[in-house]
């Protein structure tokens, strides 16, 4: 499934901040490919670029990004080229280095490189427990219940008011306690661990700023109701949210089991 069509059918779970656009102002012509034009790297910023529908394959003839000598950032044949190790998508060496420099993720699909800090505040815990129930669309399983859990603080100079007070939540999520369902427990830990599933801003639900909201990995608060309602059956729920989490950088390679309570 491309990056295009994945977003398409991508059916919103919870609230969630502003799409987060890649920032590619300052890969200028002359730093970036070499005297070539501008033009492509803007129309990364202004969400042009693969993956925003305008040309991708199938609606106005193939992606040129397919092609095996094409650079996605200077849209022009491969110079001195240099290949992804984790999802094999090629670029020229100096416009892949000077894009990293911005930020350590594939322009084509967004996968990080490296470890990625997010902005959740710090004092949050993470706790597990497991009840015998199943949930719609996972009846021979029992249910695995997440419970995250922040007190007010004082915002830091990564959120959006510094010094300014912030309101705590209390949020519950459920997943099927299947072996795919455990394996997405895992990576929602390392993900908190890395202080990627929060951060504060202002609520999409209630307009409240200055509080604790989810940070762009959906999660099924509700057990029952279909995807309508944030909950259960949505039979590709799995599948989608470790696509978010992958694009956070966050995989299965290094998880560890399982764990009752994360800090």
């Amino acid at each position: 499934m491309t990056k295009a069509v994945y977003f398409r059918s991508q059916v919103r779970e919870t609230e969630t901040t502003s799409t987060r656009t890649m920032n590619y102002r300052n890969l200028t012509s002359t730093g970036a490919s070499g005297g070539k034009s501008s033009a492509p790297l803007n129309a990364f910023v202004n969400g042009q670029g693969r993956g925003s529908g305008a040309e991708s394959a199938g609606v106005f003839g193939p992606d040129p990004c397919d092609q095996e000598d094409y650079c996605c950032i200077c849209m022009d044949k491969i110079h001195w080229k240099k290949t992804l190790d984790k999802c094999q998508h090629s670029f020229c060496r100096e416009c892949i280095d000077s894009a990293f420099q911005v930020k350590s993720c594939c322009p084509v699909c967004m996968t990080f490189y490296g470890e990625l800090t997010g902005s959740q505040p710090r004092n949050g815990q993470m706790t597990v427990t497991r009840q015998p129930f199943g949930l719609p669309g996972y009846e021979d399983h029992g249910t695995i219940i997440i419970n995250y859990s922040f007190s007010d603080g004082i915002q830091g100079p990564e959120h959006p008011s510094p010094g300014v007070s912030y309101t705590g939540t209390f949020r519950e999520a459920y997943l099927p306690d299947s072996a795919e369902g455990n394996k997405v427990l895992r990576l929602l830990q390392r993900a908190f661990q890395q202080r990627l599933v929060f951060t504060v801003g202002t609520s999409a639900t209630t307009g409240r700023s200055n509080t604790v909201i989810w940070n762009d990995i959906h999660h099924k608060t509700s057990s029952h109701g279909g995807s309508q309602c944030f909950g259960y059956p949505d039979p590709g729920y799995l599948l989608r949210v470790q696509e978010e989490l992958r694009v956070k950088g966050i995989t299965e390679e290094g998880v560890s089991e399982p764990a009752g309570r994360v800090h």
